[in-house]
């Protein structure tokens, strides 16, 4: 199955480029997401990744190996991977494509995820669903990922000499001592899109 999402970050294209180098910094920002302290690269250039989902009383945790490759020249990447969920004996297999583009005084990202599941999980794959998912999860990374890059100033917000000041960013939040790892849950993110559609068919 394939999809397409995008977002706006209120950063400079280069410091979101920079911050597509850092997969631990990606993984941080993918709700879910982790990097699997217990199992080791099976590859160079590899990393071991753990990503715990729940839909109701179904509870998952796919773990596997992801590659991160990236085109300096274009400003465009992919990373790639597959995981097993050895509960249900379900395996993903997907890549996902970026592309990092100026866009005023931010950036623009460009998501392209090509993926497959297979096992007794794949019931719940459903384009339908999948697509719902694949926004709220989109929402909620850019909205991690803009929170972790340096805040830009305002016009209006100079003080002392006025030039150094204004061409100095708001810092960035630091990555937190002990981040959570709990399961990113399926039924709530649904729910939530389609609270989102109702809402917007009304107005």
């Amino acid at each position: 199955m394939q999809l397409e999402q995008s977002f706006h970050i209120a950063a400079p294209t280069d410091a979101v480029w920079k911050a597509f180098h850092d997969i631990e910094l990606l993984v941080d920002c993918l709700p879910g997401a982790s990097i699997n302290k217990e199992a080791t690269a099976t590859e160079e250039g590899s990393i071991p990744l753990l990503f715990k989902v729940k839909l109701g009383p179904i509870a998952a945790s796919f773990a596997g190996q992801g590659r991160l490759n990236l085109d300096e020249a274009s400003n465009t990447g992919a990373i790639i991977g597959t995981a097993v969920d050895a509960r249900s004996n379900s395996r993903v297999k997907g890549e996902a494509s970026f592309t990092v583009t100026a866009a005023g005084d931010g950036t623009d990202v460009q998501v392209k995820v090509d993926h497959s599941i297979t096992g007794s999980l794949a019931q719940f794959s459903r384009e339908g669903i999948v697509r719902a998912l694949a926004e709220q999860l989109t929402k909620q990374f850019a909205e991690n990922l803009q929170a972790r890059l340096p805040q830009p100033v305002s016009a209006g917000a100079v003080h002392g000499s006025g030039i150094a000041d204004m061409a100095t960013p708001a810092p960035a939040k630091p990555r937190a001592a002990q981040r959570d790892t709990s399961s990113i849950d399926l039924w709530t993110l649904l729910k939530a899109w389609l609270a989102g559609l109702f809402s917007s068919r009304r107005n």
